[in-house]
């Protein structure tokens, strides 16, 4: 349950709109960020160990989205053919989705998914990534 407080706490209510806006496109605001939000976890270990994995690793997942983007396309393969959409079609959020293709065509028995939830779906991915991270690091590293 601290662990759950501590992310929500330095992810969403510590960090500003500056970085929030930027830190996809430049390493200084995602830096600050990440400072930010690592902080917040010496309330729950003082381990070198752990807090460098969840800062580095907090750090790649919000800098580079790519990772969560990829994760998420290449989960949907697993499906019945073998069947996917191609990445072009899924590169905002790695679903399927108004953004990416606009004009709401079926691709490979795939229908596309309203904008809005694409967006929720993948931040409840990463979020989990984060969360299991953080969690590994304080069980293992501390």
């Amino acid at each position: 349950m601290e662990q759950l407080l501590c992310h929500v706490f330095a992810d969403y209510v510590i960090q500003s709109d500056w970085m929030a806006l930027n830190k996809i496109k430049r390493s200084w605001p995602c830096l600050v960020h990440v400072l930010l939000y690592t902080s917040v976890f010496l309330l729950l270990t003082t381990s070198w160990k752990a807090l460098a994995v969840i800062g580095v690793t907090h750090f790649l997942l919000d800098r580079f989205p790519v990772i969560v983007q990829r994760l998420i396309w290449f989960k949907n393969h697993f499906g019945p053919g073998g069947k996917y959409v191609p990445f072009v079609h899924c590169k905002v959020t790695g679903y399927y989705d108004h953004f990416s293709s606009p004009s709401n065509i079926e691709m490979n028995g795939y229908s596309q998914r309203l904008s809005y939830i694409t967006i929720w779906l993948y931040i409840i991915t990463d979020n989990f990534l984060h969360l299991t991270i953080n969690y590994l690091a304080i069980k293992y590293l501390s």
